[in-house]
């Protein structure tokens, strides 16, 4: 079985990826793998809670985080919203992975806030939902290699998006085997 390395999941929160990457390592032979819990690890080694770190510590763990990875195979990397916000780990993601967006509609987004509750954002420092969605959205596309419109499937579940996915990489490597 060949792999096709690594695939990051990029998007605003509440888009899904954490649910999305669950559903490829369910039905491939991808491994998930939650940066969140790689950065609250780090900083409970640093003597920090992860909901109580600050935008800024939290942005720093979590380049350290990113920028460690090294001789990954075979993941699904459910990125954290806020990890556009660095070039340098990006570039990194970029490095060790297929980049996928995957894009949805703030109201889509803002309605399953309000059916699972809010979520912590980072570099939010005053700003709206909203606002933070058009901050972010450009670097989105920016780094993005795929792009996967979530609020196009609205009516479906989150397997729909994983296929979509997979295809999307099937199609871009002709010749590998099938991943599932």
């Amino acid at each position: 079985m060949i792999f096709l390395d690594n695939i990051a999941l990029i998007g605003m929160a509440g888009v899904g990826k954490s649910h999305i990457a669950k559903k490829i390592a369910a039905i491939s032979n991808y491994e998930y793998m939650e940066t969140d819990k790689l950065i609250a690890e780090q900083a409970n080694e640093e003597g920090m809670r992860y909901l109580d770190l600050s935008d800024d510590d939290f942005l720093r763990i979590e380049k350290d985080v990113f920028m460690k990875l090294s001789d990954l195979s075979g993941k699904i990397i459910d990125t954290g919203a806020s990890v556009i916000y660095d070039q340098d780990v990006m570039h990194k993601i970029a490095e060790i992975a297929h980049i996928v967006y995957i894009e949805d509609s703030i109201d889509v987004i803002e309605n399953r806030f309000d059916i699972r509750g809010p979520v912590p954002l980072m570099g939010i420092g005053g700003k709206t939902f909203e606002q933070l969605f058009t901050e972010r959205k450009p670097l989105y596309e920016k780094y993005a290699q795929s792009t996967v419109t979530r609020n196009s499937l609205r009516n479906n579940d989150a397997l729909l998006v994983a296929e979509q996915i997979l295809k999307i990489l099937k199609n871009d490597a002709p010749g590998l085997e099938d991943i599932s």
